[in-house]
């Protein structure tokens, strides 16, 4: 009897074995079932950076305030958020609502007001006749404050124009930054480098800027050719930086030498557009290419 029972014993512990591998086969079964419904996502960025080759060491530069941008990743910076006057990178806003506001096309008839403004770039001539184009190309190229006078109170109410530039500097961001006149002789158009690169960025929506900002050189006629403007551009880069796409000079007593450059970088990340601004320099052009041939030589692109 005790035989049988000890058989009967065995089988019973030899079914149960049985029934809990076959249970814990299912359940590893259905582990391995639900991990493939729901595979592990690794978080990926959506901006390619350079990389940084730390055996460069940073710029020394003179200017006050600068920044080196490329999307939002910031490469160089040294008091960006000191407030400064600008200068004629007033003329890069100016560009901007004349080009959301009137028409290339349009022709604007220049005032004696306008060309008694202070600065000697352009020559316009009181009366003569211009395109809102040609009247670009002069305020863009040589930094001519009549020419920015002419779009803004000739072929404007200038007020208005203000107003305009004021909104929009509000709408892109730009916290703290005023102007005050569409030239940037008035020492209280004030910005900061970090709203300069945003007003920067949005000025790549419109190719005619920077086409015109890349132009070394120029000749630009009145509608009825007496007048001729021989317009060579103030941004010495251009021919030292073959992907310069352009840029914007200013200086004045108060702002002192300030620049701002958009350079184009070739590399294995595709493209990449690299904002450069700097405020209150004494040596405005070297910081620049100092800050140019740093960024380009100092990152993996």
């Amino acid at each position: 009897m005790k035989k049988y029972l000890i058989q009967i014993l065995v089988v019973l512990v030899l079914l149960g074995a049985a029934w809990a591998l076959f249970l814990l086969g299912n359940t590893e079964e259905g582990v391995r079932q639900e991990a493939s419904i729901e595979p592990v996502r690794l978080p990926i960025s959506g901006e390619v950076i350079p990389i940084r080759n730390w055996s460069f060491e940073e710029p020394e530069i003179l200017a006050e305030s600068a920044i080196v941008v490329v999307g939002q990743a910031v490469l160089f910076e040294k008091n960006t958020n000191r407030v400064l006057p600008i200068a004629s990178l007033t003329k890069l806003m100016t560009g901007i609502i004349v080009l959301e506001n009137l028409s290339l096309d349009e022709i604007v008839k220049v005032s004696k007001e306008s060309v008694l403004t202070m600065g000697d770039k352009g020559a316009l001539i009181r009366g003569e006749e211009l395109k809102v184009l040609d009247l670009l190309y002069i305020m863009l190229i040589e930094s001519s404050n009549d020419a920015a006078m002419a779009l803004a109170n000739d072929a404007f109410d200038y007020y208005e124009f203000l107003e305009l530039m004021n909104l929009k500097a509000e709408e892109i961001g730009m916290v703290n930054t005023k102007f005050l006149d569409p030239i940037g002789l008035n020492s209280k158009n004030k910005s900061t480098v970090i709203d300069l690169a945003k007003l920067t960025k949005y000025s790549l929506k419109f190719p005619v800027l920077w086409d015109i900002l890349k132009t070394p050189q120029a000749i630009v006629y009145s509608i009825d050719n007496l007048f001729v403007h021989n317009l060579i551009n103030t941004n010495t880069l251009l021919d030292k930086f073959s992907f310069l796409l352009g840029g914007k000079t200013g200086y004045t007593g108060d702002a002192n030498g300030c620049m701002l450059t958009v350079l184009n970088i070739k590399g294995s990340l595709g493209d990449n557009y690299l904002i450069t601004i700097i405020l209150g320099s004494d040596q405005r052009e070297t910081d620049m290419e100092n800050l140019l041939v740093w960024a380009k030589e100092s990152h993996i692109w």
